[in-house]
């Protein structure tokens, strides 16, 4: 369906259900059954806040999943991710670099993703994972999920399926699968693509 070099959009969905975050990326091609996209360095982004223009960095965790959230448009910090989708699961994995080179993968642990013309739309289920080495990772934010749950924002059960899935991905660190096996640290982006453009009606 998307071919090298075409735009693709990730959009996030917040816990009221509304699209509050947008990703315009440029897509790699796809192995193994993910589709690899590209976000360079300083590219719009549509990011959530809080209502009154805080980050969610920027307040407690009581604060962010209580008190109501808008939206920012912001370039994206630091060096370019790479993000791979699966097909049909319920997680991303990201490889970052910096300064130095090659700095790790990270998964994200999220709702299964809605495919559309446009890209993708998914839902950030806050615990993820750390793989800065093969076959070793750490869980990222447990402490968050766990907030998640007691402000009702996650159920019981919801937890527990994405811990589940958090530790199916785990596994496949460990045995160093797909797509972690597959070299896309070696893999640098075209230095003639365009920037990526994040769309006006990207919430809609």
């Amino acid at each position: 369906m998307w071919a090298e070099g075409d735009e693709f959009l990730v959009r996030y969905e917040s816990a009221d259900g509304v699209i509050r975050g947008a990703r315009p990326t440029r897509v790699v091609g796809e192995r193994h059954g993910y589709l690899a996209v590209w976000l360079p360095a300083a590219t719009r982004t549509a990011v959530p806040v809080l209502a009154d223009g805080r980050g969610l960095r920027d307040c407690c965790l009581e604060e962010r999943y209580t008190l109501p959230r808008s939206s920012r448009v912001v370039p994206w910090r630091g060096e370019g991710i790479l993000m791979l989708f699966p097909r049909a699961a319920a997680h991303s994995v990201w490889l970052f670099w910096n300064a130095d080179g090659f700095w790790g993968w990270y998964v994200n642990l999220e709702r299964r993703h809605i495919w559309h013309d446009r890209g993708c739309d998914t839902r950030d289920h806050v615990l993820d994972i750390w793989c800065e080495r093969p076959r070793e990772w750490e869980w990222k934010d447990e402490h968050e999920l766990e907030q998640a749950v007691a402000h009702g924002v996650v159920s019981v059960a919801g937890a527990d399926q994405i811990r589940a899935e958090g530790e199916r991905v785990a596994r496949m660190i460990e045995r160093w699968e797909s797509p972690f096996c597959d070299a896309w640290e070696t893999w640098r982006p075209d230095p003639a693509w365009p920037q990526p453009v994040l769309p006006d009606d990207w919430d809609t």
